[in-house]
């Protein structure tokens, strides 16, 4: 289920993401030759099952399209001259994450994000009944989602709301597009009943996608290497790619499912993991970065703003990021699909658009450089994170299993109750490294230490 942070005064406590410690060097695994497992995909879920694969001893051949490693976490330094995620730039469930001991021994500047949000009506912070009532209609709408999904009842989420009132649409914003990434009625009831909730954020001052940078140095990458096509031999599995065919005795896909539907690469798969392909597919998500010089909202760093939405272009605002002047806009579903579909200036364009309206002309006036995510455009993406479609909601299963006694699927779509989070990707990462070895006979393998 979702956690929707709006008691302004909880924090997480900082202690717990105190560092752990610089860990040890870890050794690279050869990744030439005939290996025991390729892995396809160096995002999180990729560098987790290599990782996994590399503390047991076995070979790999870690294959990734793009220039460098991240996925859909990836750090940018040059648009705003400091660490900017470009996608996932939250660590959630910190007293759980594995991303966060990792990352704090891996020397990564973590720090708690504000558990808690804030909710602006036409330009100002809501009075306490606003907050009341915009609650209790997220909360009347989630109930209802999660009671069809806990019953069986396999629908369109917007088909099981209730009348939710002047509420509706800013509710239908957290709810769909900023929670899933698709509008309701795009949304499968029961995927939504599955979900963890969402227990506080940390984030990472020089990057999350920087983190998950670190995790991957020790790692032996073939960069620039599009996987073409995937052959299930009775043998060995062959991965042809652009620089020559890569052979290993198991095979980890950890790409998007929208990328193996367009097939990239082409892979004959069973009746049930080609339905979980065509069915649990990636919505839109993507942020409005932008400079605001001078906090003219007084907003603390890094603390969420939630807008009531006067129509269904909702956004959410993420104030100060790491204490700087960038902010940015976060939208999603149908919104974020036109955005991206549009030319260069969409983006800038429904940015002033959308803080004229809510917070007047003179601070939209004061915006400095804007950056436009479009991760539906991505090339090695095509799309910003998972939801099943009505109907789909039992077909995540399908990507944890085995296909031909070879084939394993990672990534957070790959996960049945931590998907569309980076900490859902790491940890279907490492169940497929160890599925995989123990398709090897490795049986239970230790992890490497942080």
């Amino acid at each position: 289920m979702l956690r929707l942070p709006l008691d302004r005064r909880t924090f997480l406590a900082a202690a717990a993401l105190a560092p752990l410690g610089a860990g040890r060097a870890l050794g690279q695994v050869p990744a030439s030759g005939q290996v025991d497992v390729v892995i396809v995909g160096a995002g999180a879920a990729g560098i987790a099952a290599a990782r996994r694969v590399a503390a047991a001893g076995r070979t790999y051949a870690l294959l990734e399209a793009s220039r460098q490693v991240g996925g859909r976490a990836v750090t940018d330094t040059a648009l705003f001259g400091r660490p900017f995620d470009l996608g996932a730039f939250r660590l959630y469930n910190p007293l759980t994450n594995p991303l966060v001991e990792l990352g704090s021994a891996a020397g990564a500047d973590l720090a708690p994000a504000p558990d808690s949000a804030r909710l602006y009506v036409n330009g100002r912070e809501a009075r306490e009944g606003d907050y009341e009532d915009f609650v209790a209609s997220v909360r009347r709408g989630e109930r209802a989602i999660v009671a069809a999904g806990d019953a069986g009842r396999d629908l369109p989420a917007g088909r099981v709301l209730p009348d939710l009132g002047p509420w509706a649409a800013t509710a239908g914003f957290v709810l769909g597009p900023y929670h899933c990434a698709k509008e309701l009625d795009q949304v499968s009831s029961v995927d939504v009943s599955r979900a963890e909730a969402r227990d506080g954020s940390a984030v990472a001052r020089d990057g999350v996608g920087a983190l998950v940078a670190r995790l991957a140095a020790p790692l032996a990458v073939r960069y620039e290497t599009v996987a073409n096509a995937v052959d299930l031999g009775a043998r060995l599995a062959q991965v042809a790619t652009n620089r020559g065919t890569v052979s290993g005795r198991v095979v980890i896909l950890a790409v998007p499912p929208s990328l193996i539907a367009a097939g990239k690469p082409r892979v004959t798969l069973p009746a049930r993991a080609r339905a979980a392909v065509e069915r649990i597919t990636l919505g839109a998500f993507d942020h409005i970065a932008f400079t605001l010089p001078g906090n003219p909202l007084r907003l603390p760093d890094d603390e969420l703003v939630y807008v009531k939405a006067q129509e269904a272009r909702g956004f959410a605002l993420v104030a100060r990021l790491g204490g700087s002047d960038i902010h940015m806009l976060e939208i999603g579903g149908a919104l974020a699909q036109q955005l991206a579909a549009g030319p260069p200036q969409t983006g800038a364009a429904f940015l002033t658009e959308a803080l004229t309206r809510e917070f007047g002309a003179s601070l939209a006036a004061k915006v400095g450089k804007v950056h436009q995510t479009r991760w539906t455009k991505a090339p090695f993406a095509l799309g910003a994170f998972s939801c099943a479609l009505p109907g789909a909601g039992n077909l995540r299963r399908a990507f944890t299993e085995v296909v031909s006694g070879r084939l394993l699927f990672a990534g957070e779509h790959a996960h049945e109750t931590q998907w569309g989070t980076l900490n859902g990707a790491w940890a279907s990462g490492e169940r497929a490294g160890a599925q995989a070895l123990r398709l090897l006979g490795v049986g239970n393998a230790a992890r490497l230490s942080p």
